[in-house]
């Protein structure tokens, strides 16, 4: 099981949550950087597809982060294939009306994964919010579990918990990557979606 994760507001994620596997794995990982209008950006995959992606103010202690989740892998820089999806993530923070589908390797536990599910399906220049996915999995008192599971997530905007809100705000501040990054994200889909329903 993953280690509680810490809330931050700040700039850099300072906690890998991971799990055991993960720092066990010999397996290949590999990775790139790059820059977007929110800070550094860190893509990483395996033979699967994409398994982390972070935000931050500068690469190096994003590769750090990295580095301690897979202690055991043969992490490298990545190639052109590496690049292009780091590329399709920048151009969807700043074109949300472009999608996002990339192949994933999403690592969690059951519970995890049916939080992750769900706000995958979450439309671009809308939200939800913690009680009401708790309520959607049939836990509704579990609203806390939620927000743990979004902040163990570590695919930044694949799986989009920026549009995960608390109920007594517009942007709530349990957004793993900062709070300010989470309004930038969601003022940017919905111009995006009011943009596309007008056309």
């Amino acid at each position: 099981m993953p280690t509680r994760p810490d809330y931050i507001n700040g700039d850099v994620c300072r906690v890998m949550t991971g799990y055991p596997e993960d720092r066990t794995t010999t397996e290949a990982i590999r990775y790139v950087s790059s820059h977007s209008s929110l800070g550094a950006l860190l893509l990483a995959t395996s033979e699967k597809g994409v398994v982390t992606v972070l935000l931050g103010a500068d690469a190096v202690p994003l590769t750090k982060l990295l580095l301690e989740r897979f202690p055991l892998a043969d992490v490298r820089p990545g190639h052109w294939s590496e690049d292009e999806l780091a590329m399709r993530v920048v151009h969807f923070i700043e074109r949300p009306s472009r999608g996002l589908n990339v192949p994933l390797d999403l690592r969690g536990t059951r519970f995890q994964h049916r939080v992750w599910e769900i706000i995958r399906d979450i439309p671009v220049g809308e939200t939800s919010t913690y009680s009401a996915i708790a309520r959607q999995i049939g836990a509704p008192s579990d609203e806390s579990a939620v927000g743990l599971a979004c902040a163990a997530n570590e695919l930044a905007l694949v799986v989009p918990c920026h549009r995960v809100v608390d109920d007594n705000a517009r942007t709530g501040s349990r957004y793993r990557w900062g709070r300010a990054r989470q309004t930038a994200l969601l003022a940017r889909e919905k111009a995006s979606f009011a943009a596309n329903a007008a056309d």
